[in-house]
């Protein structure tokens, strides 16, 4: 009886250990752009996680504030209303089918590692629109949280378009060159 229970014990430790939660990515790490849908209808969009905030208690998934930083918040009621589609999550032309526990950011743009301690999203419950701001629209514990912000615009030229000012300059400095000779 006693090697059942040991048999037992270690059994159910290790299904346990081989589904534990992944660790939460510290708020100082940026979340890459990869991860984010970049500009849909003004605004970023990133699919936090698999559930609502604190859905099951504190740490599960962050409120925005958590990454306020990045300037993440929760969407008004008008955003909402002109959110994605979960298919717009999807990277390149890959074809997808909705599944829970969707893990592969090769092929979907998601960041539950940057809000929460899950490295999944549900897609099938995004597909099926099972989905909260997290906070005020739709909350419901078991429904997919996404954040928005105002769309980050940058204001420095990309490094080719450098490359291509300085070579103009660099031209012009030796046609300059060549006229005082």
């Amino acid at each position: 009886m006693k090697k059942i229970l040991t048999a037992l014990t270690l059994a159910a430790s290790v299904m346990l250990s081989t589904q534990a939660s992944a660790v939460i990515i510290d708020a100082s790490t940026v979340i890459p752009n990869e991860n984010i849908l970049l500009n849909f209808n003004g605004l970023d969009w990133v699919y936090a996680g698999p559930i609502a905030t604190e859905a099951f208690g504190p740490g599960n998934i962050e409120a925005p504030e958590y990454r306020a930083a990045e300037g993440w918040r929760y969407a008004t009621a008008a955003e909402w209303d002109l959110r994605p589609d979960w298919t717009d999550f999807i990277i390149g032309s890959a074809t997808l089918n909705p599944v829970a526990g969707f893990s592969d950011h090769s092929l979907y743009r998601f960041a539950s590692e940057y809000w929460s301690n899950y490295n999944h999203v549900d897609l099938n419950d995004a597909a099926d629109g099972l989905l909260t701001n997290g906070y005020d629209i739709d909350w419901i514990y078991n429904y997919e949280t996404w954040y928005v912000r105002d769309a980050i615009t940058s204001d420095v030229p990309e490094s080719s378009s450098i490359m291509l000012l300085g070579l103009g300059l660099l031209g012009l400095a030796c046609a300059r060159r060549k006229q005082s000779k």
